[in-house]
């Protein structure tokens, strides 16, 4: 053989061995990209979730990920983001409950007016069995659930006057989250109205709505108290829950060490704002009082008479969720909740 051929294959060898060396491969590895959005603010708590979940996550995982996050509903609104999740699109959201029930009407069942007693009871319930046969249609069209948490009590609020009893509603015109939540105001005796949270203080501001109902956290951080007057505590009228969801193929096709690292963190996230919102639940209304808004708190009789308006709200939605997951939903919060003798 020539010298100079020689040499060549010398190089050719040489080049083989470094390109074939696994740790010039794994430096030669792209990071997985990720999209995270959400359609709240960034001092929200969903905002404030998502930027977490990325700071966690580039921690734990390093070069194996980019994760960039678009908060205030910078690539999509409402149900548009759902969309995008299950298009690929985005990889992840942390998204309000309301914005999945349209894939399945079952999933209204945990809106039910006070349904849970609590929200222990509610994440016993979701997260148990009973919430993994509920959830499975959402897996089946292409979403991943990672995880559950409360946005806080409910705050019903307006201009006109202090709200005690269903007939203080009549004449009312109300903002509410959701089909279900705006069926509540309906039972109670509202004209209710379903419009996007962004719309919210210049419809009160300009008095083209009187009021609303929302949960506890989104009053305080949206500025409600400036336009808003009056304020009723509700406590769990609904639940009011957010997700955090991921495009199933996309979340099955991580390798493992990402998907674990990723499931790890979220786990984390929720259970650091899960504990932070239980004490903002507390602490919050004494922060609107201080704003000048006349904070009112039901009586046990007054919430009664609330919960026989709200009877047909149940009798309106058994149909369409199913009579006996509904009476499963109520057996499995009994069972849960009893006190054990």
């Amino acid at each position: 053989m020539k010298r100079g051929s020689m040499l060549v294959a010398v190089l050719v060898l040489i080049a083989f061995c470094f390109v074939g060396s696994p740790a010039i491969l794994f430096a030669a590895e792209q990071p997985i990209e990720i999209k995270l959005t959400t359609i709240q603010m960034r001092q929200q708590q969903m905002g404030i979730g998502i930027e977490r979940i990325a700071k966690y996550s580039q921690e734990k995982l390093k070069d194996r990920i980019r994760m960039r996050t678009y908060p205030a509903a910078q690539l999509y609104s409402g149900r548009e983001e759902l969309q995008a999740v299950m298009k690929g699109e985005i990889q992840m959201a942390y998204v309000l409950a309301s914005i999945l029930e349209p894939l399945d009407a079952a999933l209204e069942v945990r809106s039910l007016p006070y349904l849970f007693p609590n929200i222990d009871a509610a994440y016993k319930v979701l997260e148990g069995p009973f919430g993994k046969r509920l959830f499975s249609p959402v897996e089946q069209k292409g979403v991943a659930m990672l995880g559950i948490l409360w946005a806080g009590d409910v705050l019903v609020h307006n201009n006109k006057r202090p709200i005690r009893n269903p007939e203080d509603f009549k004449g009312l015109k109300m903002r509410s989250y959701g089909t279900m939540g705006a069926a509540c105001l309906k039972a109670l005796g509202a004209n209710a109205i379903v419009s996007v949270p962004e719309e919210m203080y210049t419809a009160f501001q300009t008095g083209m709505i009187d009021g609303g109902a929302n949960p506890i956290s989104v009053f305080m951080v949206r500025k409600l108290y400036d336009v808003q007057k009056y304020v009723t505590h509700a406590g769990m009228l609904n639940v009011t829950l957010d997700y955090v969801i991921a495009n199933r193929d996309w979340w099955n096709g991580l390798p493992a060490d990402v998907r674990g690292g990723l499931s790890e963190v979220v786990q984390r996230v929720v259970m650091e704002q899960r504990a932070e919102i239980v004490v903002e639940n507390k602490t919050l209304l004494d922060q609107i009082r201080a704003k000048g808004v006349s904070v009112y708190q039901l009586s046990p009789s007054e919430l009664a008479g609330w919960k026989k308006a709200l009877e047909s709200v149940y009798r309106e939605f058994a149909p369409m969720i199913g009579p006996e997951l509904v009476k499963e939903a109520q057996q499995e919060v009994e069972r849960l909740t009893k006190t054990k003798k």
